[in-house]
């Protein structure tokens, strides 16, 4: 019961949220799913589930990849197009190799551009009047969006 409620809170919070606030939530998504799959491998050497988290987390990349519009993003979008393929790549050899150092290195790029990224919400509240902060743990939810209902994330410079 409790997952049925809380898998309808995040729908609701993906579906009312604008597409800055939704790229927060995918990079809040990355870093929980990367801090589990840290624990997972040094704490329980479960390389099973430590390989499913690192598989979302290229996932949530992937996505974040496919919505870079460089013609708008010029070379931010350029940069974040050749920084998610060096995470990607990193990430894959850590799961091949069991390798914590780059899992963490990939974590540190991450809470960096998610910073950043929350730095670009803030002002655009800001700018638009809205005063509310998006916390760092607010969502990241793995899913798709719901049947008819099309996200398209266009990161600007």
């Amino acid at each position: 019961m409790l997952n049925s409620k809380m898998s309808r809170y995040r729908e609701n919070q993906i579906t009312t949220s604008t597409s800055e606030e939704t790229v927060l939530m995918l990079y809040d998504g990355a870093i929980r799913f990367l801090r589990s799959a840290i624990h997972e491998l040094t704490e329980k050497n479960n390389i099973p589930e430590k390989a499913i988290l690192i598989e979302k987390i290229v996932k949530i990349l992937d996505y974040l990849q496919s919505c870079l519009d460089t013609d708008k993003g010029g070379n931010i979008a350029e940069n974040l197009n050749k920084l998610y393929d060096y995470m990607q790549i990193k990430l894959t050899e850590a799961n091949f190799y069991n390798d914590t150092a780059k899992m963490e290195e990939v974590l540190s790029l991450l809470l960096t551009v998610r910073e950043g990224w929350n730095d670009v919400c803030n002002k655009q509240r800001n700018s638009a009047g809205k005063q509310t902060e998006v916390p760092a743990n607010s969502g990241g939810n793995d899913k798709q969006a719901p049947p008819g209902v099309e996200r398209k994330i266009v990161i600007k410079a």
